[in-house]
């Protein structure tokens, strides 16, 4: 293995991070958007597909490479949370297509609880999002500073996306590690939990 494509999936914009498996190191970033949502869903789809290819295509992701998008959490909106679960299937039957390995999704409530440290009582949505901003300033700020993108923590915040894609890829590195070290099958680590190793059943699927 010696890339993995994290995603953070959204109808609008999906963010994107590529990584080194072999030294860790964040190589690329990015945004996917489609166009407004005044065109119909299945031109949006379509857009995003073509759009979605060409990154890999770009990116010369193949059978050594590995594709993570994050996985659903609570279905507050069940017609926005199928739309979303559409873009993830885009993401990953066009990675299988260049035979990208698929081996999973990554719950946020994982990367709350394994990278953010955030346990207990759920902590509301703005206070995620600023301890992910801070974190990802923390680790990868020469990074960043490379890819022109700030490193205040509150400019970071109309990049949301690419700081979201940068954590699920920072924790599947983990794991893609833990199964090398461990030599189980890498779908063993991507299997959906609760953020704290207990699995949890996909709220739909198709």
């Amino acid at each position: 293995m010696s890339h993995l494509l994290a995603i953070d999936p959204s109808l609008t914009c999906s963010g994107w991070a590529l990584f080194s498996t072999l030294n860790q190191n964040l190589l690329a970033l990015g945004k996917i958007r489609t166009i407004g949502p005044r065109y119909p869903l299945a031109e949006r789809l379509s857009t995003l597909q073509a759009n979605v290819r060409e990154l890999i295509v770009q990116a010369k992701l193949g059978g050594k490479d590995i594709l993570i998008c994050e996985a659903p959490t609570t279905m507050r909106d069940p017609s926005a949370a199928i739309k979303v679960e559409q873009v993830r299937s885009v993401f990953e039957v066009i990675a299988r297509e260049y035979f990208v390995q698929v081996p999973g999704r990554i719950n946020p409530r994982s990367v709350q609880y394994e990278l953010l440290g955030m346990r207990g009582k759920q902590v509301k949505r703005e206070l995620v999002k600023e301890s992910a901003r801070s974190l990802v300033a923390s680790l990868y700020a020469e990074a960043l500073k490379n890819f022109g993108l700030p490193i205040e923590v509150q400019k970071l915040k109309v990049h949301q996306d690419l700081v979201d894609a940068i954590l699920i890829g920072r924790l599947g590195l983990s794991k893609i590690h833990s199964a090398k070290v461990s030599k189980e099958p890498l779908a063993v680590f991507f299997q959906t939990t609760n953020g704290r190793g207990q699995h949890k059943p996909c709220l739909y699927h198709f």
